[in-house]
């Protein structure tokens, strides 16, 4: 203990200062970010009632499933931004020149952020490599059952509708009993057009199939010079939806199978480098944000947005024709250009 200050309380207070300050312009930055991109994924959400009907709850579900991908493209961004503005907050108003007056080292400084830099690339590759698969997973399900139910949901007195390889008029519904029911295939060069006509029918979902049932009606099958009549009093008609339904992976058999297409594999080398955004950008950022404003002039901005072009120009660069070797070799470079320029603007001054 030096002058009645105690070293370990000395250390929190001042972890806990830079959090603070941190936090605050983090949420200034994120939350305007995040509803825009969520405002961007409604209205590409709204495209899906043109195929089928949507109710607000299932819109909402279908928005939770977007949530881990907007969140995957907002955090690295607003946490560069929240890292300039924080330093520059404060250099501008000497606070850090009374804290380096007082003995704390610019490195200190930024190894409190570093652990912050780090928690969020554990939360980005959380999202990006177990989060969002799943998430992409549940929306083909969603739309994959809602399809289902699409095939359900037959109209009375409405022309063109379909049920399998057939089409479908009822003059009556109630639920899912339908009266006075006309379908029709058109025949191919095996097959002869085929019409069905029946006082009843309801249809009934199994999961793996549809069933239509008709009761009480006829059939016909009829070619260029011949014509057959049936009558029967009941009828199924099944369509299988295996073909069309959704089967559901785990990550592992996820990623398993994007090894095997080449432009599949590359997304988790563009997934891995946003990720590690926080900690590669993090000593690009404080190279020009730690600074005396009596000296000094303020590009922390500029830099900033040239920054986030280049890093994610990399990114898509990664996903476009990249490697595990490159992607290494993109992370270590970045890194050790951070560290080299937070050393030459920096650490010799401060």
């Amino acid at each position: 203990m030096a002058n009645g200050i105690n070293p370990k309380l000395s250390r929190v207070s001042l972890s806990s200062y830079i959090s603070q300050n941190f936090t605050k312009a983090f949420l200034t930055i994120f939350l305007p970010l995040f509803f825009i991109g969520a405002l961007v994924f409604i209205i590409r959400l709204s495209s899906l009632t043109s195929q089928f009907q949507v109710s607000f709850t299932e819109m909402a579900e279908l928005f939770s499933y977007n949530i881990p991908l907007i969140l995957f493209y907002t955090l690295p961004i607003s946490f560069l931004v929240a890292i300039a503005i924080t330093l520059l907050r404060l250099s501008t108003e000497n606070e850090l020149m009374a804290l380096i007056a007082l003995g704390v080292q610019a490195r200190k400084l930024t190894q409190h952020l570093w652990i912050i830099a780090f928690l969020f690339s554990l939360l980005l590759l959380a999202l990006s490599l177990i989060q969002i698969p799943q998430a992409k997973q549940q929306f083909s399900s969603f739309k994959a059952r809602k399809a289902t139910e699409a095939q359900l949901n037959v109209n009375p007195s409405q022309l063109g509708q379909k049920f399998g390889d057939f089409f479908i008029y009822i003059k009556e519904k109630k639920d899912d009993s339908m009266k006075d029911v006309i379908i029709y295939k058109k025949g191919d060069e095996q097959l002869s057009n085929q019409l069905f006509i029946a006082k009843e029918a309801k249809i009934i979902n199994q999961d793996a199939s549809i069933e239509l049932t008709l009761n009480q009606g006829h059939g016909y099958t009829f070619e260029e010079r011949s014509l057959k009549e049936i009558k029967y009093e009941d009828m199924q008609i099944t369509k299988s939806l295996n073909s069309e339904g959704y089967n559901y992976k785990s990550i592992v058999e996820h990623w398993i199978k994007y090894s095997f297409n080449p432009k599949k594999k590359r997304e988790i080398l563009f997934f891995i480098f946003i990720s590690l955004i926080p900690i590669i950008g993090l000593y690009i950022i404080a190279s020009f944000s730690i600074i005396n404003p009596r000296y000094q002039k303020n590009y922390a901005y500029h830099i900033l947005g040239v920054t986030i072009v280049a890093l994610y120009v990399i990114a898509t660069s990664l996903k476009n024709q990249g490697s595990f070797l490159t992607l290494s070799l993109a992370l270590i470079g970045t890194y050790i250009i951070g560290h080299a320029l937070f050393h030459y603007k920096v650490t010799r001054y401060f």
